[in-house]
């Protein structure tokens, strides 16, 4: 008497399941790599986001931040190559529990500062309850990438996979910083050419829709910054046929110190951090607006030579 066993992985069921774990571990590991991406072009932003929702002091988010940037590259990797190894799977879903708990903690308890959510970097802003949808389908898909796993296959070059990206996510999450990647697109919102009212803070400067407009994206607290508003004062003092307006995160109090201590010339309106973080890595940044669009953009404020021109009416 013989017995027949069927490997219920080469089923039609088994074949279908494996279909579906397969499709939702790829899906899963590209939303991994966009995100990955979008925390790593602009670490200490994300970094600066964790310490503010009060999740870790400002001395251990940096290496938090990081440490989640590489763990999801990581990921995305393995997923997207279809290693649907039981610690793969293990880590996605953990980690996918985790922000979906995070997600509805706050939802129930905001933040006592708003930020974006950090799901895809600063870029990407979502309210609570988008927050907690997004995360649920993740976590769906991560529960769905467990179906038909089957037998282990040969995996070594689906891991060296892995550890290369892993290593290059590390060393451009390092690097990041210093790069000149500012223009580049998913980076910041701000680039040559973008129209006005495409950006967060449109409503905060109306009077830049109309003519030529040198708008200042500053840190009140920055000394360098506080030096240069002399020189700039002198422009508007030019009566130059461009406009200047500076954009600065809310503070009250710091507002009242900048205003009476350094006398900007210039109005400087307070936005909230979530609405002005997308248009810069690093402060100062400074873009020009003729008529409603972006047509200049300096990773600084404008230098003398620059202001100059300006005041002659002349593109620096």
């Amino acid at each position: 008497m013989t017995t027949t066993v069927t490997d219920h992985a080469s089923s039609p069921t088994g074949r279908s399941l494996a279909l579906v774990g397969t499709a939702a571990g790829v899906l899963l590991g590209i939303a991994f790599a966009v995100s990955s991406w979008a925390k790593a072009v602009d670490p200490h932003g994300f970094a600066d986001e964790i310490a503010r929702q009060g999740l870790l002091p400002g001395v251990l988010a940096l290496p938090a931040g990081i440490a989640v940037i590489v763990v999801e590259a990581g990921l995305a990797a393995a997923l997207i190559a279809g290693l649907r190894h039981r610690a793969v799977l293990a880590v996605a879903t953990m980690l996918m529990v985790f922000f979906l708990g995070l997600a509805a903690w706050q939802l129930v308890l905001p933040p006592e500062e708003a930020a974006s959510c950090g799901c895809f970097g600063n870029l990407v802003q979502q309210s609570p309850l988008q927050h907690v949808i997004v995360n649920a389908l993740l976590l769906a898909l991560a529960l769905l990438a467990w179906l038909g796993r089957g037998a282990s296959r040969p995996a070594r070059g689906r891991w060296l996979l892995v550890a290369v990206v892993t290593g290059g996510a590390l060393i451009f999450a390092l690097a990041a910083p210093h790069l000149p990647i500012d223009g580049w697109p998913g980076v910041t919102l701000l680039r040559e050419g973008v129209p006005l009212e495409s950006l967060p803070v449109a409503d905060a400067i109306p009077e830049a829709f109309e003519g030529a407009w040198l708008v200042l994206l500053i840190d009140r607290a920055d000394e360098a910054t506080r030096a240069a508003v002399p020189s700039i004062n002198e422009l508007v003092f030019a009566g130059s046929d461009v406009g200047i307006v500076a954009l600065a995160e809310e503070n009250p109090e710091l507002e009242s110190e900048f205003l009476w201590t350094v006398g900007p010339a210039f109005p400087v309106h307070g936005v909230p951090w979530n609405m002005l973080k997308p248009l810069y890595r690093t402060l100062p940044r400074t873009f020009l607006v003729r008529d409603g669009e972006v047509v200049r953009v300096w990773n600084r404020l404008p230098e003398s030579g620059e202001i100059d021109a300006l005041a002659e009416g002349r593109e620096p």
